[in-house]
């Protein structure tokens, strides 16, 4: 393998002194080294008597690019994705996308004898709005429908295809946090009576799916405080508990600026980034230690007030091979107090020195949001000036 792919987010606002922050960051992660205060101590029991100078270096990635990886957005309420997302929202950074959500539900208890034997006289929906991206001072306007076929939660990413049925009813809201109920049309209530009421329910209702139509924001709803619920005469009510969520964002607008690469929580992309190891300056070393550090380049400047962005909080680290069948963890970090991501474990070291050593069999690394955090938020690698990307490899010279 003549280079190690390896994928890292670092804010680069191609000025030196946020090269120089990063560099100082990854710095101190190095030291911090239980029982250790100097950094070339760290592997020494590794090395024996004729081992050379233990050294640090800096190493940017000779790669940084764009490829394909299905990110899953359904779930359930034990796993998966957390939330449905809906809505259309143009990004003054990365252009136009819109979003489908689809929901289903499950009763929340058995059906007693009056509502079984009633008739059903109203229904709704109640969604907890918990998530915003967009402009929150405009409106929601969304077509929603019936899912005609049955769906599974774990099979729903980016890019999936639920098939829709019929119209049920256009909506419009504000984008505001809590619960939002939609009163469901009469007409579709008696056309669903005997399903509503039906023990098979589970079986025979597959949902719906939440299209937006107008407006600049994305919401998500969560399974907490969530659900369906249907009233029969003489009143008795019962509740169907979000049981499953997926989503599907299309991007419609132009590719991001020329001078990003952007990482997109909700899409099919992942980050895939190479490091130049053997035939370099690594050659006759043992690398036993290796830092990494990223953190998004600041935006802020491109969005007014109104304008939220929540931004990915977690991100996921993992080495694959050229083929994409070999795929091996190698961490998920939140962001830390200075707004960066460091990755440093023992399973990054030794994936370094396997390839240093030309006993690897995986090609890249990837980067790529874990599916519960469930937003369209995203990261900007800058292209240009200042690395975004940085590896603080720490290695001794074997004579």
């Amino acid at each position: 393998m003549s280079s190690l792919p390896l994928s890292i987010v670092h804010a680069s606002c191609a000025n030196k002194s946020r090269h120089f922050a990063l560099t100082l960051a990854l710095s101190a992660a190095l030291l911090t080294v239980a029982g250790c205060d100097d950094p070339s101590n760290v592997g020494q029991g590794l090395l024996d008597a004729q081992a050379g100078d233990t050294r640090v270096t800096t190493m940017t990635p000779d790669e940084v690019a764009l490829g394909d990886r299905p990110d899953a957005t359904g779930g359930n309420a034990a796993s998966g994705a957390i939330r449905a997302l809906v809505g259309m929202v143009d990004d003054p950074v990365i252009g136009s996308f819109r979003s489908t959500g689809f929901v289903d539900f499950v009763p929340s208890s058995q059906f007693e004898a009056p509502f079984l034997n009633g008739t059903v006289s109203w229904a709704g929906l109640d969604l907890n709005l918990d998530y915003r991206y967009g402009d929150t001072t405009s409106v929601l306007q969304f077509d929603l429908y019936g899912v005609s076929e049955s769906w599974l939660s774990s099979e729903i990413s980016a890019e999936a295809e639920v098939p829709l049925g019929s119209l049920v009813a256009s909506y419009e809201i504000p984008v505001t946090r809590g619960v939002v109920t939609l009163a469901l049309p009469d007409a579709w209530v008696a056309a669903n009576d005997a399903r509503l009421r039906s023990e098979t329910f589970t079986d025979a209702f597959h949902g719906f799916s939440i299209v937006p139509t107008a407006g600049n924001t994305v919401v998500g709803f969560r399974f907490s405080e969530s659900g369906l619920r249907a009233s029969a005469v003489p009143g008795d009510t019962v509740s169907y508990a979000l049981s499953k969520v997926g989503t599907v964002t299309q991007q419609d607008g132009a590719s991001s600026p020329s001078d990003f690469i952007i990482l997109q929580d909700g899409s099919a992309k992942g980050v895939y980034v190479r490091f130049p190891l053997r035939g370099g300056e690594f050659d006759e070393s043992l690398i036993h230690r290796v830092t990494m550090g990223l953190t998004a380049a600041d935006l802020s400047a491109y969005y007014s007030d109104s304008f939220e962005r929540p931004l990915p909080t977690v991100l996921g680290l993992e080495a694959v091979s050229a083929d994409g069948l070999t795929r091996l963890e190698i961490a998920e970090v939140s962001v830390n107090a200075d707004g960066a991501f460091i990755i440093d474990n023992t399973t990054l070291t030794n994936v370094f020195q396997s390839a240093n050593l030309g006993k690897s069999v995986l090609d890249r690394f990837e980067l790529y949001f874990p599916v519960e955090q469930s937003g369209v938020g995203f990261l900007a690698l800058q292209t240009d000036g200042s690395p975004s990307i940085e590896a603080l490899i720490t290695a001794t010279s074997i004579n």
